[in-house]
């Protein structure tokens, strides 16, 4: 009777572990996404190709979504706060892109990169290379 108990408790242990495991290495991957679209965005308005801005404002609403939930399913509401605020900073980035207003597109990215730097404050530890999710 142990053993029939047991073996499905640990399977579910064990699936939980890689779920969580495999979040964080998507999480991981979504901020290397986020640092590699805003330095397009950057490029993008150095050259004035604001379809390129607005393509990778709609990209980062997107990823900053997808950190929301993460976020969400930690229950770490100041974060998901932070990721719904640069969720729509980066839909506004994209809609500046697209009427072709420089002001607004500086004051989107500033919003946004002000909220990876709150972010970042509160809730990441280490060192570049090897850093770890507080």
């Amino acid at each position: 009777m142990k053993k029939t108990i047991v073996l499905p408790v640990l399977l579910a242990l064990g699936f939980a572990v890689c779920v969580i495991a495999q979040s964080e290495a998507d999480y991981s991957g979504w901020m290397k996404d986020v640092a590699a679209t805003k330095g397009k965005v950057k490029k993008g308005m150095e050259s004035k190709s604001n379809s390129d801005v607005a393509d990778a404002g709609t990209h980062l609403a997107g990823l900053f979504k997808q950190v929301g939930a993460f976020w969400a399913g930690r229950s770490a509401s100041d974060a998901v706060a932070i990721a719904k605020g640069a969720e729509t900073a980066s839909n506004d980035l994209a809609a500046a892109a697209k009427a072709g207003d420089d002001a607004k597109m500086a004051s989107a990215m500033q919003t946004i990169n002000g909220a990876c730097g709150n972010c970042h404050m509160a809730h990441r530890d280490g060192a570049p290379g090897s850093f770890k999710i507080k």
